[in-house]
């Protein structure tokens, strides 16, 4: 029989990195506390911010709980998006994560929500090609992954609170968290906002995955 894995939730936020020049991102903390209050207590919930996210403290916590949501500087250099040396990933506390960290697979993964800028971006000279930041982690064996089309701005707080609310809202009580609903709770979460957020940043966002 194989054996259950307990739901596990990890954000993880890094608005200050120490790894290159990008401006602080001052509305991370607000946001991995937004996203921590939305999943269920059944759920055993942790949040890394600060100097503890770290290369190897964030892939760590990528191997040891289902459920990821991670806020932080996202670039991916379209001439050369499998470069291990180009400065245009993860960023972190101590360094850069370039794709390949996320090769080996993860073995309890389920859902991943990238709130970090031009996380679904591939090469410009291969558009048919899924060579990107988000298709690195869910090569891993991720079931689902929320990723940006381009930068995302300090209102991505008001869609991943009406993401959240609409993926644990209704859940009842004893029931596992679902990641198959992740694309339909993006799109009510789109048009919930629709008041709040500005079209281009109702449309950063998109889903891979099942």
């Amino acid at each position: 029989m194989k054996k259950r894995v307990l739901t596990s939730f990890v954000a993880i936020g890094q608005g200050r990195p120490g790894a290159g020049k990008d401006k602080a991102l001052l509305a991370v903390d607000s946001e991995l506390q937004l996203a921590h209050k939305l999943v269920p207590a059944t759920a055993n919930r942790t949040t890394i911010s600060g100097d503890k996210v770290t290369r190897a403290g964030a892939l760590e916590a990528l191997q040891q709980n289902t459920w990821v949501h991670l806020a932080c500087h996202g670039k991916q250099d379209p001439a050369q998006p499998y470069n291990l040396h180009s400065p245009r990933h993860f960023a972190f506390s101590d360094t850069f994560v370039a794709i390949q960290s996320f090769e080996p697979t993860l073995p309890q993964a389920e859902f991943a929500f990238l709130s970090a800028c031009h996380t679904v971006v591939g090469d410009e000279k291969m558009p048919d090609e899924v060579i990107y930041l988000a298709a690195g982690i869910q090569f891993s064996r991720l079931k689902n992954v929320v990723g940006t089309l381009w930068e995302v701005d300090d209102a991505v707080a008001k869609d991943v609170e009406a993401f959240y609310k609409y993926m644990f809202g209704d859940l009842k009580k004893g029931c596992d968290m679902d990641c198959t609903r992740a694309a339909w709770a993006l799109k009510c979460a789109t048009h919930a906002v629709k008041t709040k957020v500005s079209l281009e940043q109702r449309m950063v966002f998109v889903h891979i995955g099942v």
